[in-house]
């Protein structure tokens, strides 16, 4: 009778039964994960995203027929196709290796409990039996451990070595380096110094202009004005005057007062120019060429970054460019070259992007690339370095932004894995947070007291400028080039592949989610109560900063464009592909 009583699943024998096969599922399950992260990792390896040969083959027809623009839509769309197969691979080994921590780790709890409800179970055999048994098991756990170690071993050097192929891809090997500034200390993560520094974004001459990339500080905010909504430039309506740009570029105009500047480069000539801002009319042309350590042949780029991506700036005084070379210049506004030199070619496989800021007396230069990621402040007069900061972070190909917090003036950057703030006085570390994953080309945003920093197959991380905590984060529709447009109450978010999304700024709700037929490489800037938004097709696309979407206005340009584009005194400036355009009624 008892013989052929049911075992009850809670009764020794059962729960020694079922914790067996919980065993053995969580070991094949470490397995099969480790087997699938060492075959993801062994196929990232062999595919970097700047060797995919079909893109190479596409890139060498296009040498053939460079005017054909819907091949390089082609490779613009498999390019991108190309990199996020390349991060999502990197993504799947990285939650691979905590899928495997947790496999292991129930495969040893079991392991702990069959021990013990093994000890407690008497051996049918008597005591010989029962020491075979207990020697039997001693054996099996050894080798359930080794197992799970094996397991856990793989999974943890295929996470490293695959972190050692972003450090290749994306950015290099930073080992050897300093991670700070000459008069900082690393890991800092507050510094409070309580000094009342006088807020230099207040001043009514910068406010009125725009000095550099995004506008003052690089707030992607213009000054309060009558902005046209309204224009076409293959017809002509509403654009007061266009001019073709001498040599091509994807910096953004900047303005000062009755002056437009924008830089462009073949990678064989580099040029600034200074327009007119009433007529277009080219003022002067300079070169930016023999400088001492200038390489001898240009870097190897992206079609995307071009030869002259970094936007200049200004002080009022002077202007200055930097390019992929290396080469940074200065010049007074009569078109005089005050100074030159060159940084060092950078080490960046996409080419440099990172624009330009001014603070006070220092032209500050976010360089990070490869080999030695770092901050810079020149002087603006000499272009002497006046203090170097440098980073332990990857390459980046975002850009600075200046902000004040009502305590002081904060520079902050983006690049993996963190964002960081410096004092722009003196290159100090502030804070950091760590956030970021992948290639850094947005850059972030600042409003309320709050940090928006984001990256496509990273996350957007909102973050309390007060507490340094991430108050709400998002993971869907992210861009990779776009930077983020922050406001008060609003965020807004652009992907390159037509994503626009208006989040709650305090809270990270999702307001609403428009689909454009095209995408952005631009970043949106509010001006008035309508952000701005040019399309990869050159059509600015016009919507109401508010909760619902509300559409405004789709003004097309004639021509592509992937510039950001300058607000000032009720007019316009936009770059297209081959002209300078300025909208205005």
């Amino acid at each position: 009778m008892n013989r052929n009583k049911k075992r009850l699943p809670w009764s020794p024998e059962g729960i020694l039964q079922v914790t067996r096969g919980a065993a053995v599922v969580a070991g094949a399950f470490s397995l099969i994960v480790c087997i699938l992260m060492v075959t993801t990792y062994v196929r990232l390896r062999a595919s970097h995203p700047l060797d995919s040969t079909l893109i190479q083959a596409y890139v060498d027809r296009l040498a053939e027929a460079p005017e054909d623009e819907s091949l390089k839509d082609e490779i613009r769309a498999l390019d991108l196709l190309v990199r996020r197969a390349f991060f999502t691979g990197l993504w799947q080994i990285r939650i691979g290796s905590y899928l495997i921590l947790g496999g292991v780790g129930v495969l040893l709890i079991c392991l702990k409990i069959i021990t013990i409800y093994t000890r407690k179970l008497p051996s049918p055999g008597g005591a010989g039996a029962q020491a075979d048994q207990d020697r039997t098991s001693i054996v099996t756990r050894r080798l359930i451990l080794a197992g799970g170690g094996l397991i856990m071993a793989a999974a943890l050097v295929t996470s490293f070595l695959t972190q050692s192929i972003l450090d290749e891809a994306a950015a290099g090997s930073l080992s050897g380096q300093e991670p700070v500034a000459e008069d900082t200390a690393a890991g800092t993560q507050w510094v409070d110094d309580g000094e009342f520094v006088e807020n230099i974004l207040d001043a009514e001459d910068l406010v009125n202009n725009w000095p550099c990339f995004r506008g003052p500080g690089g707030s992607a905010r213009a000054v309060p004005g009558d902005y046209p909504l309204h224009w076409n430039g293959s017809t002509g309506e509403g654009v007061l005057w266009e001019i073709e740009v001498p040599l091509p570029g994807s910096n953004s105009p900047i303005v000062w007062e009755n002056r437009v500047f924008l830089s462009g480069s073949n990678g064989t000539i580099q040029e600034v120019y200074c327009f007119d801002a009433g007529n277009g009319a080219i003022l002067w042309q300079r070169p930016v060429d023999n400088i001492p350590g200038s390489p001898a042949e240009p870097p190897i780029v992206s079609e995307d970054t071009g030869y002259a991506a970094p936007s200049m700036a200004t002080d009022g005084a002077r202007v200055f460019a930097i390019f992929p070379t290396g080469d940074v210049a200065c010049f007074d506004y009569e078109g005089n070259q005050v100074w030159a030199q060159n940084l060092g070619l950078p080490d960046n496989h996409y080419g440099h992007a990172s624009s330009l800021v001014v603070y006070g007396d220092l032209l500050l230069v976010q360089y990070d690339d490869q080999s030695e990621p770092k901050l810079l402040a020149l002087d603006t007069q000499t272009g002497e370095v006046v203090w170097k900061t440098l980073r332990d972070v990857t390459a980046s190909w975002a850009s600075p932004i200046l902000v004040y917090t009502g305590r002081r003036p904060e520079l902050i950057l983006n690049a993996t894995p963190f964002v960081t703030s410096y004092d722009p006085r003196n290159g100090r570390e502030l804070w950091r947070v760590e956030c970021l994953w992948g290639e850094v080309g947005p850059s972030p945003a600042y409003a309320n007291k709050m940090v928006f920093t984001v990256n496509q197959y990273a996350m957007l991380a909102a973050i309390s400028y007060e507490t340094r905590g991430i108050v709400w984060e998002a993971y869907e529709d992210l861009p990779d080039a776009s930077s983020p447009l922050a406001t008060e109450e609003y965020l807004f978010l652009g992907t390159s592949y037509g994503v626009v999304t208006c989040f709650d700024a305090k809270t990270g709700e999702v307001y609403w989610v428009q689909e454009f037929e095209e995408g952005f490489y631009s970043s949106p800037v509010l001006a008035g109560d309508g952000v701005y938004f040019m399309d990869r097709s050159g059509v600015m696309q016009i919507f109401k900063a508010d909760r619902e979407y509300t559409f405004m206005g789709a003004s097309p340009l004639g021509e592509p464009s992937t510039c950001t584009s300058a607000f000032v005194k009720n007019r316009i400036y936009i770059r297209g592909e081959r002209h300078l355009f300025c909208i205005g009624r």
